[in-house]
């Protein structure tokens, strides 16, 4: 009895699905019937889905069941491009077939308009987008083929196009259903709630004696590094978060070491660091200055906040009266400290309006966007902004120098922009020729 099953011999459903992921031909129709499989993957889909949105919105997901009615918009589209290969090819093949084929290549686009578009540039974006268009033309020809005995190369391309397009237009539209969302912090609604203010005012300035104490007045025969941060507002927590990434990757990359003093505005916790205002300001950066060699040292000055166009940098928390940074204030604190080499790194709309009055061949200057621009990521949803991602977490850990640091994070900001269809950030920097040359000579730590 010969026991060997033809090469043409029909196959299950889930095996011939796997010979077409691997692109490889199938001579005859599956046997069985297609819906156990259609059901089967598609439940895996969108566990996928689920598991990839849980994932973006980390640190703390909570359920969000009003994006969950757009999933029948992906739903419908799998039906749709279904009908459409079933009616571009000649013989049609039973529907129920065509619907496994198409529920089979969902991970393609799935995989593409998630992780791709989030975490590459538009280059290779724009390769990898042309390597999948190409496969999902290979897959669907194989399959439709097997269905009908026939080349369909035709209704494969129609079915491409057909994918590419609603790609597009979801994207066009915002049709994403994120049924996960980063957990926002509570907000102080009430007065019972608020923090005396002229009692929460008049202890700042002990505070910060307190953190300059432990950062002390040691001297050295080498140049260091010291740190100043700044959260301008209180009610996103994005800012606080995005000045203590700095504070971390700036103290690594440059042997900090315990140097370092932020001022911080969080209405979670008013209780903790010393808050951000221009008058906290001046104080810290006199006492850094005392601690200071001037003729030697360098402050890395990191500010993250919502700005103006004024140009001014947002100050705000829990209803504190509290003035906002502009560009002057900001130039006659550092004048009068004293301090003379200075990265200055403000991560704000329009940042690029402080670069003027800052910039001289002793300071560096760094923005996250023109004197005429505004920058993204600024919100409760966020860890971090655009910019906080493209140049602190991204970029510097990995560069040479703070040139190409800002440089990498500039493609990186530009293609994100460009790929969420919004006015580009244009970030600025301003590089003093004599402080580049020092902190070249400072052999930063790898």
């Amino acid at each position: 009895m010969n026991e060997h099953v033809p090469a043409d011999a029909p196959r299950s459903y889930l095996a011939s699905l796997l010979r077409l992921w691997t692109l490889r031909k199938v001579a005859s129709p599956p046997s069985g019937r297609a819906s156990p499989i259609v059901v089967c993957l598609g439940a895996l889909w969108l566990f996928l889905w689920l598991a990839i949105d849980w994932w973006d919105a980390q640190p703390a997901p909570q359920f969000a069941v009003d994006g969950a009615p757009l999933l029948a918009w992906y739903v419908l589209a799998v039906l749709g491009l279904a009908a459409l290969l079933r009616w571009r090819s000649k013989p049609a093949p039973p529907y129920g077939a065509v619907l496994a084929l198409v529920t089979g290549l969902v991970p393609v686009p799935l995989l593409l308009a998630t992780i791709a578009a989030d975490h590459l540039n538009s280059t290779w974006l724009v390769g990898l987008s042309g390597i999948a268009a190409g496969y999902s033309l290979l897959y669907l020809a194989h399959g439709l083929r097997a269905f009908t005995g026939q080349s369909q190369r035709m209704a494969a391309v129609a079915g491409v196009v057909c994918v590419a397009g609603f790609l597009w237009l979801s994207d066009a539209l915002d049709v994403i259903p994120d049924v996960w969302a980063p957990r926002e912090a509570p907000a102080s609604t009430t007065d019972e709630d608020l923090p005396d203010a002229e009692s929460l005012l008049f202890e700042q300035a002990g505070r910060i004696d307190r953190a300059l104490e432990a950062i002390g007045r040691e001297d050295s025969a080498a140049p260091r590094a010291f740190f100043l941060g700044f959260a301008g507002v209180g009610e996103q927590s994005v800012f606080a978060q995005e000045i203590a990434l700095a504070s971390q990757v700036l103290a690594r990359r440059y042997r900090i070491d315990g140097r370092a003093l932020s001022l911080v505005n969080d209405q979670r916790d008013v209780d903790g660091a010393p808050l951000a205002s221009v008058s906290n300001l001046r104080y810290a950066l006199r006492g850094l200055g005392a601690r200071m060699n001037l003729d030697r040292d360098v402050l890395f000055l990191s500010l993250s906040s919502h700005g103006a166009p004024d140009p001014a940098i947002a100050v705000s928390n829990l209803r504190l009266p509290l003035d906002d940074l502009t560009d002057e204030a900001l130039a006659e604190a550092l004048a009068d400290s004293g301090i003379k080499w200075r990265v200055i790194i403000i991560s704000a709309c329009y940042a690029g309006a402080f670069i003027a009055a800052l910039k001289n061949p002793e300071t560096i200057v760094i923005a996250a966007a023109a004197a005429d621009r505004t920058s993204f990521g600024c919100s409760n949803d966020r860890d971090l902004t655009y910019f906080g991602e493209a140049f602190y977490r991204d970029a510097l850990p990995g560069s040479r120098s703070l040139r190409t640091a800002f440089d990498t994070a500039m493609a990186a900001i530009a293609a994100r922009e460009r790929s969420e269809h919004v006015d580009a950030s244009l970030p600025q920097a301003y590089f003093g020729a004599e402080l580049e040359a020092k902190l070249a000579s400072m052999s930063p730590a790898p």
